[in-house]
């Protein structure tokens, strides 16, 4: 055993070292090393029977973009993007014990076209090649794992996502070959070298103990080169020593892996996983991976993983937050030919199909619908296409897995929490401590100035008592002593120690965590918007779509069925429609509104209008008669013939005034026709703002609830979840349901403000709150909406003349909202030409302009519990087709069925 010397990482870790060897230093970069002259290795003379097999590279143990020849030579596919990605492969011989070696030569770089915005995203150089020796838990990418080591091009040593500059560079031409120095016997025992063109261009480097006591096999990382690999028995540029190449490697220093090759049936298999989102499908890919590392992932996230261990620059990270989806991340590289992936329809519709290896086709969405699947399945003719079913309670083996991931997930979330908030009240401390410092300065600095200023006050009442004793010829006074420059007697202050780092805090789960049977993800398998327009066409793989095989391994066919069926059904009651547009129903009614609310703001117009000429008139008569009595007793104390009497004067008609109607009495479910009560005034003549809106929202909310129902067409979506009301509003209405804007709090609460017309109940099945119009769709004429209002309208004042503030309806007024460009409608005054005065949300409402309305300088809100029932007079609901109630006909033949009232 040679002596050995011990040296230090950056870690401060001590690290043995043979000899005459150069340890790794991880993350250093040094200048060109100096060779020693004279070499330590000697020939190897060892005998022994040697392996048959001859170094090779399967293509399981190569990356998808390597094309590799009968000449031993391998090149990368460099089109649709691939010339961005890194390339890999790792021979199929490994060595335990002695000294091996194998070699390259450097044959051509290669300059495929390339976006120009991708040299601020790609590293650089643009043509990499890097050569060393891994274990099998090694990925194909040297440099992006803890178990391979090796030389890149540029000279530098990569272990890990480490790099140190110990060797020579090495270019086009050049042989280059590695030296595994695993004999124990060696002065350089247990460490790798690089030699180039026959002569050290390195310092034996030693291996990593995680790379100690391991089988290494050769491995291979390049981009945009070509390059020829040489396993022996001869070489192309002897070493300085005699050493064994991998293809004469001893029997008992050996280590073979394993080909998979095709199955018994001749075939390599493909896997399509068929699983629920966010129910474990990730989970089982990964498990699956584990154990069976020769199948290869097809997915975006394996293609985002392969652009990350390639080095590109991604602006959002490759952090799990980072991702919209598992099943779709964006690319987001800034590169065109990534982000349209024009890389991944290269890579998995053109070359994938060619390699004989096994696949795993990762598609959360695309395995769900028949018709991708019965896509995907044509592409893949001589392999045995096989689909797994991933539905139901899964098996308490992966139950368990699910729960180890789960608490991994969480106890990193949790350090990082933890780390984070000691970095900041450490943080917090230096800057308390340096605070504290300078505010001890500055009341230093401020004694000293004292000090200062007191010494040159006695300098100068010195200087004029001398002059005094000079002119009066006294003697002179002493000079004021000089005082010794103090220490500072400021008492010191106790000084709080530093925060201790500390280890963060061990997790655990939950017990709802502990009852889950998948893991909890940083980010969903899809998106919300993917999964509501997609799950109902949700289904199982059968044969007939082109399946050689189908798998369950969780539960059994007809239970996965089951699962399904009730998976959906729950999807549906619990989820929005996203396509749902309005159909042709909704729209007609909405026009008919339309016309009838503006046909309304016009009578309440002109009725006011009527009123205000009317009272204009009386009062211009009264001024008139007031004129000519004055004018009479005038003339009369004058003696004079009065005047004569102005025309009008004597207009009995007018003397007499019409008989007044109290339309407060009126029951509003009596009248026949209201826009005139029987003396010209409409039902809806004293509607303010507040009421023109509650008018719109009783309206919208009851045609919303029958419209939803038409345009969904399903049997299972008949009533308008409450949480997703806000969503279908706007989807009919083109505006948003603001609460603000009535007031409230919750979209419940500004539906129980017109709860004499849409009901709030709960689904028995979701139990979810949904919304029920009290109203039947078909109606004659929308006069009811009016009654409904005006009865409303007078409950509420009454409250309000009873001193019941709460009845007061806090609405944003007029001038809360600004009004945007738009968001009224081609008009702007309303049918009798005054300018509009009502808010934005109110505006939009009707899709017409409404006349100007001064609301109440002090509307309170109205609670979710603080409007009164409508007090209808006679039976507790209107009897709908009734002689008496014009306004509540349906046009339908007999009688209406409606659905039971409930009181409020």
């Amino acid at each position: 055993e040679p002596p050995t010397k011990k040296t230090r990482t950056d870690e401060g870790e001590p690290l043995e070292v043979a000899e005459g060897a150069q340890p790794a230093a991880v993350g250093l970069i040094s200048t060109e090393p100096v060779l020693e002259p004279e070499e330590l290795e000697f020939d190897d003379t060892s005998t022994g029977p040697k392996v048959k097999d001859k170094a090779t590279f399967y293509v399981e143990d190569t990356t998808m973009n390597v094309l590799s020849s009968k000449y031993n030579t391998l090149m990368p596919l460099t089109d649709g993007g691939l010339q961005y990605l890194l390339a890999g492969a790792r021979a199929n011989l490994g060595v335990k014990t002695g000294r091996y070696m194998f070699e390259i030569r450097f044959l051509e770089v290669m300059a495929p076209l390339e976006d120009p915005n991708a040299r601020a995203r790609v590293p650089q150089p643009r043509s990499q090649l890097r050569i060393g020796f891994a274990s099998v838990k090694s990925n194909l990418f040297l440099g992006h794992s803890e178990h391979a080591i090796g030389f890149d091009n540029e000279g530098f040593l990569l272990h890990g996502k480490g790099r140190s500059q110990v060797s020579q560079k090495f270019s086009t031409g050049d042989v280059v070959a590695v030296v595994l120095n695993l004999n124990s016997a060696s002065p350089n025992a247990h460490t790798i070298s690089l030699f180039k063109n026959g002569k050290r261009a390195s310092q034996p480097q030693a291996l990593p103990e995680i790379l100690k006591d391991k089988a290494l096999y050769p491995i291979l990382t390049f981009k945009n080169v070509t390059l020829h690999y040489n396993f022996g028995p001869h070489t192309m540029a002897p070493l300085p020593f005699k050493c064994r190449s991998i293809n004469e490697v001893l029997q008992p220093d050996v280590s073979k892996k394993k080909e998979h090759t095709a199955h018994s049936e001749g075939q390599y298999e493909v896997l399509f996983p068929v699983s629920l989102p966010d129910e474990g499908g990730f989970d089982w890919l990964d498990q699956f991976l584990q154990k069976h590392p020769h199948y290869v992932e097809l997915s975006d996230r394996s293609l985002l993983n392969w652009c990350e261990k390639s080095g590109l620059s991604r602006p959002k990270g490759y952090g799990l937050s980072a991702r919209g989806s598992n099943d779709k991340p964006e690319m987001g590289m800034g590169i065109a030919a990534l982000d349209d992936l024009s890389v991944r329809r290269v890579l998995y519709d053109a070359v994938a199909p060619l390699q004989q290896r096994n696949y795993v086709v990762m598609e959360v969405r695309g395995n769900l619908l028949k018709d991708e699947r019965v896509e995907q399945l044509s592409r893949w003719n001589g392999f045995k296409r096989v689909g797994v079913v991933l539905l139901g309670e899964p098996t308490a083996a992966f139950k368990k897995y699910g729960q180890e991931v789960t608490l991994r997930v969480k106890q990193e979330v949790s350090d990082q929490d933890f780390r984070a908030k000691q970095a900041q009240e450490k943080q917090q401390f230096l800057l308390q401590k340096r605070q504290k410092q300078l505010d001890k300065e500055k009341r230093k600095a401020a004694r000293k100035t004292q000090k200062t200023q007191e010494a040159m006050l006695k300098r100068l009442k010195y200087d004029q008592a001398k002059k005094e004793a000079e002119v009066k010829g006294e003697a002179i006074p002493d000079p004021p002593e000089e005082e010794m420059e103090e220490d500072d007697d400021e008492e010191e202050e106790i000084e709080e120690p530093e925060p201790v780092e500390q280890e963060p805090p061990p997790v655990e789960l939950s017990d709802e965590e502990k009852k889950r049977w998948w893991s909890k993800q940083a980010v969903s398998d899809l998106t919300m918007y993917v999964v509501n327009t997609t799950f109902q066409k949700y289904s199982l793989p059968v044969k007939e779509e082109g399946f050689d095989e189908l798998r369950y391994p969780w539960q059994k066919e007809d239970k996965v069925k089951e699962y399904l069926k009730a998976w959906v059904q729950d999807r549906k009651l619990t989820s929005r429609v996203e396509d749902l547009q309005p159909g042709e129903w909704f729209l007609a009614r909405q026009k008919e509104w339309q016309k009838a609310l503006a046909a309304w703001h016009a009578k309440q117009s002109s009725w006011k209008a009527g009123e205000s000429k009317k009272q204009l008139e009386a009062n211009q008569r009264e001024q008139k008669r007031k004129v000519y009595e004055a004018q009479v007793l005038e003339a009369q104390k004058e003696g004079k013939e009065p005047p004569a009497k102005p025309e009008g004067l004597d207009d009995q008609s007018l003397k007499e005034p019409a008989a007044k109607i109290d339309v407060d009495l009126i029951d509003v479910f009596s009248v026949e026709d209201i826009f005139d009560l029987g003396n010209g005034e409409p039902l809806f003549a004293n509607f303010q703002f507040e009421d023109w809106s509650m008018l719109s929202l009783r309206f919208e909310l009851h045609l919303l609830s029958h419209a939803f129902r038409k345009d969904a067409n399903d049997a299972d979506r008949v009533l308008v979840p409450l949480d997703h009301l806000p969503f279908y509003y706007n989807r009919y209405f083109k505006k948003a349901l603001s609460t603000k804007t009535y007031g409230a709090d919750t979209v419940e609460e500004v539906a129980r403000l017109v709860r004499d017309t849409i009901l709030v109940t709960k689904n028995p099945i979701s139990k979810l709150r949904v919304l029920e119009s009290q109203l039947p769709e078909e109606l004659e004429c929308l006069n009811i909406f009016v009654m409904l209002t005006e009865e409303h309208r007078r409950e509420r004042q009454r409250r309000i003349d009873l001193g019941d503030d709460a009845a007061r309806l806090k609405f944003l007024t007029p001038g809360a909202l600004s009004v945007p460009s738009g968001s009224l409608s081609s008009g702007s005054a309303s049918p009798s030409g005054t300018p509009s005065a009502v808010s934005a949300a109110v505006a939009a409402a009707s899709t017409v302009v409404r006349p100007s309305a001064v609301p109440p300088p002090a509307m309170a809100a109205m609670a979710s519990g603080a409007a009164s029932p409508v007090q209808i007079r006679g039976p507790l609901r209107p009897s709908f087709g009734m002689p008496g109630l014009p306004g509540l006909r349906p046009s339908l033949p007999g009688p209406v069925r409606m659905p039971p009232w409930r009181p409020w």
